[in-house]
């Protein structure tokens, strides 16, 4: 039997459990490597292996995908430190409020109401943006592996006897022009993803249904999704590594499980390797599994998560032009800016969340509109309506006079997701809409304001009570 030989390798580029996984996956590949024990938080790898270990080979499997084996000690030297990092976030920062406030000057925008609400097009745009960054690389390895399979790949032995390693390389290059059989294996896999994604997220809508309705669960997912969005954008600014807070261990272990399982069956491997991506440990990802959670609407949920994972699609079918561009300098300051901007959508539902208790920690964001809509007033009672629709309450913004009865109508349209669940904390109403004429009857014993909300804060409104 051949001697088990075990090395470090020090591998720059790692910063969460999908690279654990990518890093496993290519490593493996090779015919003598016995084991492989990553650790991303160390960005090392414990490899085990018979006979030779060619690192130029395992190297030039892992840098299409942005990481690098390295020298510990340039791997140390090579870290930007914490002050510098925090300099070029904040630096990214007022450029982008800058250039914000001049567009907004301009009118070379539209307005923006900054609730956190995010719509199906910013949900598209997160996936594509998910798509470049490295923690999609584990699919973008996966996607690239079943189309190998379809082609002739000499073995790492034949190879070095054969020919040089670049050329090698160049015969089991991923990023080749696809082929017929190619391209029918890459939409296949894409398939998968989006009736996983899909399937998963009425699941997500179903449970945060039962969360938020009958479990009172709205405030608590406001705040998990605003965690999750805050810490995902400082993770992309390389200020915190959010495989370190959050953990990912059974995401990790289902996909693995999964992953090595489906690999025996070449044939269905393509459509089930995409379906279960979405157990990657990815916080992109897991965020919007988060959002679709709050939603509380089995199809606006399924909606969200298909669409997201249609924005991961374009940077999959073309991983030979994304490959390079994460190679790039422009790379590591894009991401940068990404993260900027994910913190901010973070800080948006964070202040949702301090809504629902009537705490405005957001600057840009107005409760309900100038100017509200007085009550009508008949045989001494006050009236005022409001619509329920599928952008939240309208008007949602009222006044009223102090010490007189007030009917609220609130004609429900639109009650099928997150805004269904209404919220009135000064007034302890906590209530599911239903479809049709719902009421609420008060009298205001005091001027100031009363916020009213859907369960996560999305969308809100206010009454005004004046003398």
């Amino acid at each position: 039997m051949a001697k088990l030989k075990k090395t470090t390798l020090y591998v720059q580029g790692m910063h969460c459990p999908s690279c654990d996984i990518l890093i496993n996956d290519k490593f493996r590949e090779e015919g003598n490597v016995v084991d492989v024990k990553p650790n991303f938080n160390k960005q090392k790898v414990e490899v085990f292996y018979t006979g030779h270990l060619n690192r130029e080979i395992l190297n030039k499997k892992i840098k299409q995908f942005g990481y690098e084996i390295v020298d510990g000690r340039l791997l140390i030297i090579g870290r930007e430190t914490f002050g510098k990092r925090i300099g070029e976030v904040l630096g990214i920062g007022a450029i982008l409020l800058i250039l914000y406030l001049i567009a907004k000057e301009l009118s070379l925008i539209p307005a923006f109401n900054f609730i956190g609400n995010l719509s199906l097009l910013t949900i598209f745009v997160i996936g594509l943006v998910a798509s470049t960054s490295t923690c999609m690389a584990t699919s973008g390895a996966l996607f690239l592996s079943t189309i190998n399979r379809s082609r002739v790949i000499p073995s790492p032995s034949t190879s070095l006897r054969t020919g040089s390693v670049e050329e090698s390389e160049k015969k089991i290059s991923p990023l080749t022009s696809f082929g017929r059989n190619d391209i029918d294996k890459a939409i296949l896999f894409n398939s998968g993803r989006i009736a996983s994604y899909s399937a998963f997220g009425f699941l997500a809508g179903l449970v945060g249904q039962a969360l938020i309705t009958n479990l009172k669960f709205g405030p608590f997912l406001t705040l998990l999704a605003a965690v999750f969005m805050i810490l995902l954008g400082l993770d992309m600014a390389k200020i915190v590594s959010l495989g370190t807070i959050i953990p990912s261990g059974l995401n990790k272990a289902i996909f693995e499980k999964l992953e090595h399982k489906l690999m025996k069956y070449p044939r269905k491997a393509p459509f089930f390797l995409g379906a279960i991506t979405y157990f990657l440990p990815c916080g992109f990802t897991q965020a919007v599994q988060v959002y679709a959670l709050g939603l509380s609407s089995p199809l606006q949920s399924a909606l969200t998560m298909m669409i997201f994972a249609l924005g991961t699609m374009p940077a999959l079918l073309l991983i030979g032009v994304m490959s390079t561009f994460t190679k790039s300098t422009f790379y590591s300051y894009f991401i940068k800016t990404m993260g900027v901007l994910v913190f901010v959508i973070g800080f948006f539902y964070l202040s949702n969340f301090t809504s629902l208790y009537g705490i405005n920690i957001n600057p840009f964001s107005k409760n309900g509109n100038s100017g509200g809509m007085s009550a009508s007033l008949e045989n001494g009672v006050q009236t005022i309506n409001m619509k329920v629709v599928t952008s939240g309450y309208i008007p949602n913004y009222f006044t009223v006079k102090n010490g007189i009865p007030v009917k609220w109508k609130i004609q429900g349209e639109n009650v099928f997701g997150c805004q269904a669940y209404f919220v009135v904390p000064k007034l302890g109403v906590q209530k599911t809409l239903e479809q049709g004429e719902n009421l609420i009857e008060f009298t205001p014993t005091e001027t100031g304001f009363i916020n009213f909300s859907c369960g996560m804060g999305m969308y809100r409104g206010r009454i005004e009570v004046i003398d």
